[in-house]
């Protein structure tokens, strides 16, 4: 079934023919990608991973779900299609649903043979579309779009390229691969579906042997300001195997759909699917001669409906070839960026956007601050200033009457970027935190605020170089700072809730800050989901009316061994000076590592915190739960955890035990009144120790914890999310 598109319209488009080799490769290719007539049918083990991640304005991604799901394929060149669940297993660091709401229905493309592809759907309008069209009653959950490949395609598209640039092994054979970069043209009419990508072809044969790139609708034409709400992509990579040496059939498949909302910050929401197959069997089926007659690329049913096995059948399944997190391993967002929409490429015309940095730019709530309200602009010069960025933002602190904002340039080649940004800013004071915790958002307005502030106006020059896959980031950083304290504005939450502790006082001063950081694996965290090591060191000095200097390194973990998770992060620090500012000291407490102890009870100039979790996911309750027609939850998946959180902090100069005094904003060395201390150092190794079930994949912990270096009761505890 196909859509139908009006001719284009003369004189509409001028397109210069492709060069005679590329256009000699094109029409090999599309001859060979006919459906083989000896092609009945195949089945497969397919081996799938849905990971949700968040990726941050400045590239690093955190992975917050991931699901595996093993299915068996089975597909006929009449349309046949089932894909069967067989096995199922999901961690999460928070609540979420499951993506298979999202799915549905298969989201395997079983072949990229023919003159149309069946893409999913997308929206509800295109689902009620395709079963009105639908035929023999044969509801439809994919549309028709049109192949590159296509006998007709030069009514809808346009080509570049197609040099060898790869040779592949296929066996004993070695195949020189051709990319070729696939356009859609500007005058095509009708509703029709396009792709917009590049394809691989093996020049010596001419057969397709990758597609990459994403799929729309002509018929969908979305205004400048729609888009400045929000940009919407899925991309798609089909990879493809020979088997048989007659047959090129899937061997990999990703999609990932990628959300942007750029009033609410430049990060995006990703959601990626990625496949993966294996014990493939070919012509496993036999056809009818009235069945075969009729079955053909066009004409093949649209439906791929999915299936579950038994209960007790996904509770026994453990045939599982990867661990869970290691199919999408190594896998970034930015890998389509050569083929993003405009508003992602680092190239073509000049253009403004209206954008914060990050969402608590646009919107934010805290003890100090108040409400903050605020918005963002970035102009990318592009073509003109190939790598240029300006950037700024501005609001306003309702409460504290205070302006706030940002500016920064930025300058992009290659792996190396120069930036120099400057502004007032409310920073927060917290230690060793999770990558991407940037501060509170609007949890303080039930009165859930565990920061400490500091006012501070800022101008800094960087140099940022990236080494390999992200696998190294190298930061030089100097520049001018100034620091301030500002007082708590409320006692509680404007919803109620207990009272606010003070906001811990701050050294004031300005100084000349100079800062090396270098990364490795900034993308690897045992908070987020992705396994593997990853560390972080960092010094930094200033020198003025406060000078100090700070080292600090990480070094964190993550991996799974069947139903086992061993995480483990470990964290040190040291800051030294003749007059050490308070708010550059290191904290500890009860959402600061040591979990049975009270918030930020210890500090010092010098600190160490360790913490370590051991995982087990049971095989009961293994199935998806389905809410209603539309809804699935992860499987509820009983499991346990032991964790050991353990943190030292000390004071061992009369500077730093200075510095920890001036922690209460109100201490005063000239009065004679007795205050009690707002923290103190550990005075030996503090311990902690939690033991509880996990649910949902991790997501729910229902436990306990105690202090183990002292004698103390159990105490309840629940979380959400990674609770160590």
């Amino acid at each position: 079934m196909a859509t139908a598109a009006t001719a284009p319209r003369a004189g509409a488009q001028t397109v210069t023919p492709p060069p005679r080799p590329l256009l000699q490769l094109l029409e090999d290719a599309s001859r060979r990608n006919r459906l083989p007539d000896s092609l009945i049918s195949y089945k497969a083990n397919v081996e799938t991973e849905i990971a949700i991640v968040l990726r941050r304005e400045e590239g690093v991604e955190a992975v917050g779900a991931m699901e595996q799901v093993a299915s068996r394929l089975r597909w006929n060149r009449a349309g046949g299609y089932e894909q069967r669940v067989n096995g199922y297993r999901a961690q999460q660091v928070g609540g979420n649903v499951s993506m298979l709401s999202l799915l549905q229905t298969g989201w395997i493309n079983p072949v990229l043979y023919g003159n149309r592809l069946r893409v999913r759907q997308l929206t509800d309008s295109t689902r009620n579309n395709s079963r009105a069209r639908g035929r023999n009653g044969d509801a439809s959950d994919t549309l028709p779009a049109v192949h590159p490949l296509a006998t007709d395609r030069d009514m809808y598209y346009t080509y570049s390229g197609g040099d060898t640039i790869v040779t592949i092994r296929a066996g004993d054979r070695v195949i020189p691969i051709a990319h070729v970069r696939v356009q859609p043209r500007a005058d095509v009419q009708g509703n029709v579906i396009l792709f917009d990508g590049e394809m691989d072809l093996d020049a010596s044969r001419g057969t397709l042997v990758r597609l990459r790139g994403h799929f729309f609708s002509t018929s969908v034409s979305r205004s400048r300001l729609a888009r400045t709400f929000a940009n919407a992509v899925a991309f798609v990579e089909y990879e493809q195997g020979e088997r048989y040496g007659s047959y090129w059939l899937p061997a990999k498949q990703r999609l990932e759909a990628q959300v942007n909302t750029p009033l609410l910050g430049d990060g995006r929401a990703v959601i990626r699917i990625v496949s993966h197959f294996s014990d493939m069997e070919v012509n496993d089926t036999v056809l009818d001669a009235a069945t075969l007659a009729k079955a053909d690329s066009l004409r093949a049913r649209a439906r791929r409906p999915l299936t579950f096995a038994s209960t007790d059948s996904l509770a026994r399944f453990g045939a599982w070839r990867n661990q869970l997190g290691t199919i999408t391993e190594g896998l970034h967002s930015d890998d389509f960026q050569d083929i993003a929409p405009d508003v992602w490429r680092p190239t073509g015309a000049p253009r403004f956007d209206l954008a914060a940095p990050r969402p608590a730019d646009v919107m934010h709530f805290n003890r100090v601050e108040g409400l903050y309200t605020g918005v963002g602009g970035k102009l990318s010069l592009r073509d003109m200033a190939p790598g240029v960025v300006v950037r700024g933002n501005v609001g306003y602190a309702w409460a504290e009457q205070t302006v706030r904002g940002r500016v920064s340039a930025e300058r992009t080649r290659g792996p190396f970027t120069l930036e120099l940004r400057g502004g007032r800013s409310m920073d927060i004071t917290n230690d060793f935190r999770a990558p991407l915790d940037s501060g509170n958002t609007f949890a303080a307005l039930s009165s859930l605020d565990s920061y400490d502030y500091v006012s501070r106006n800022f101008a800094t020059l960087s140099a940022v170089q990236r080494i390999g896959r992200r696998h190294f980031i190298l930061r030089g950083d100097v520049g001018y700072g100034d620091d301030r304290w500002r007082p708590s504005q409320y006692l509680r939450g404007p919803f109620g809730g207990n009272a606010f502790r003070a906001n811990h006082g701050v050294t004031e001063g300005s100084y000349l800050r100079s800062a090396a950081v270098v990364e490795w694996n900034p993308d690897l965290n045992a908070e987020a989901l992705r396994p593997g090591i990853g560390g972080r060191f960092s010094y930094e000095r200033g020198d003025g009316t406060l000078s100090w200097q700070r080292t600090e390194a990480r070094l964190t973990g993550r991996r799974p061994i069947g139903p086992f998770v061993i995480l483990a992060r470990g964290d040190v620090g040291m800051v030294t000076g003749s007059r050490i500012p308070s708010q550059q000291l290191f904290e500890l407490g009860r959402l600061q590592n040591l979990p049975s102890y009270e918030d930020k009870q210890f500090a010092g100039s010098r600190a160490a915190a360790v913490r370590a979790s051991v995982q087990y996911t049971t095989p009961f309750l293994r199935q998806p739960i389905r809410v209603g027609q539309r809804w699935f939850l992860p499987a509820i998946a009983p499991g346990f955890s032991v964790g050991v959180q353990s943190g030292w902090a000390d004071a061992p100069t009369a500077a730093a035990r200075e510095a920890v005094l001036r922690l209460d904003a109100g201490y005063d060395p000239r009065s004679l009144a007795l205050r009690t201390p707002v923290a103190t150092p550990t005075e030996r190794i503090r311990a902690s120790m939690t033991a509880g079930f996990r649910f949902f994949g991790n997501a729910l912990f229902v436990g306990a914890t105690r202090p183990v270096d002292q004698a103390a009761r159990w105490r309840t505890l629940v979380g959400f999310g990674q609770t160590w």
